[in-house]
């Protein structure tokens, strides 16, 4: 079989055999995979120091077909992202992005976007000193490309409901709909919350930048904390409806 090069951030590292290991990858070429690391863990392997959880690497694999493991030949390390243990902020932030990614995305299903924004989520939150105000609107950020991408955009510039755009009075968003809901709309619905206008506005905002090519904070820069967790609630529970359940690491955003 062919060798094949691809690039790509470990999500998950699992014990396979007294020496080996299994690693789950999401890389640019081939989306989410699964390799076996013959001799992973001895000290003395093709893959130097490069098999750690959150590594930016770059491999040589057998690609194989079928739904089987694939086979890791050599792996050499491109970003380790080793600020990101000085704080617990972006340790957690960091495993979110994991998280998100190898519960989210499908095996051989390519997003390369995915991967520069999670690569530029954890340079982000290993920067010296990064708090959680800072860690609340990078992951802000990744989330929403997340959703982006993955084809679960909110409609937040319209009415889900009757789709006027004339929004007045409370508003609020209807996770099982996917989109904001004026005040007569709602009435008869389930599983809303409400949003004050200044979150409705931010989330609009990232969710705009999210369909672009703009990076950084965006509508965020200038937000106070509540603001920020006002968002990141939103987000966590527009995830969690999406997938049914909560991702483990999402709750410390919300503090």
């Amino acid at each position: 079989m062919p060798l094949e090069r691809a690039e790509g951030l470990i999500l998950r590292l699992h014990d396979f055999s007294e020496s080996s290991k299994v690693v789950t990858l999401y890389t640019r070429e081939f989306g989410k995979i699964r390799a076996l690391a013959k001799g992973g863990k001895r000290l003395r392997s093709p893959f130097e120091s490069a098999l750690d959880l959150l590594a930016h690497i770059r491999i040589v694999l057998v690609h194989k077909s079928g739904g089987a493991l694939h086979l890791l030949t050599e792996a050499t390390q491109a970003s380790r992202f080793s600020g990101l243990r000085d704080t617990l902020d972006g340790l957690n932030g960091g495993y979110l992005v994991a998280e998100l990614l190898g519960d989210w995305t499908e095996e051989n299903d390519p997003h390369p976007r995915l991967l520069d924004e999670a690569l530029t989520t954890l340079t982000r939150l290993a920067k010296g000193g990064v708090g959680g105000d800072g860690a609340r609107a990078a992951l802000a950020r990744f989330e929403s490309v997340l959703l982006w991408e993955l084809g679960y955009r909110p409609e937040l510039e319209r009415c889900i409901g009757c789709a006027r755009r004339a929004l007045n009075g409370p508003l609020a968003f209807g996770f099982g709909q996917g989109g904001i809901m004026c005040t007569p709309c709602r009435q008869q619905q389930r599983g809303w919350r409400e949003l004050t206008d200044g979150t409705w506005r931010i989330v609009r905002e990232l969710t705009r930048q999210a369909g672009g090519a703009e990076e950084g904070d965006g509508p965020l820069a200038g937000c106070d904390s509540a603001t920020r967790r006002q968002v990141a609630r939103w987000l966590g529970e527009y995830l969690s409806w999406i997938r049914g359940r909560r991702p483990r690491l999402m709750g410390w955003q919300e503090t």
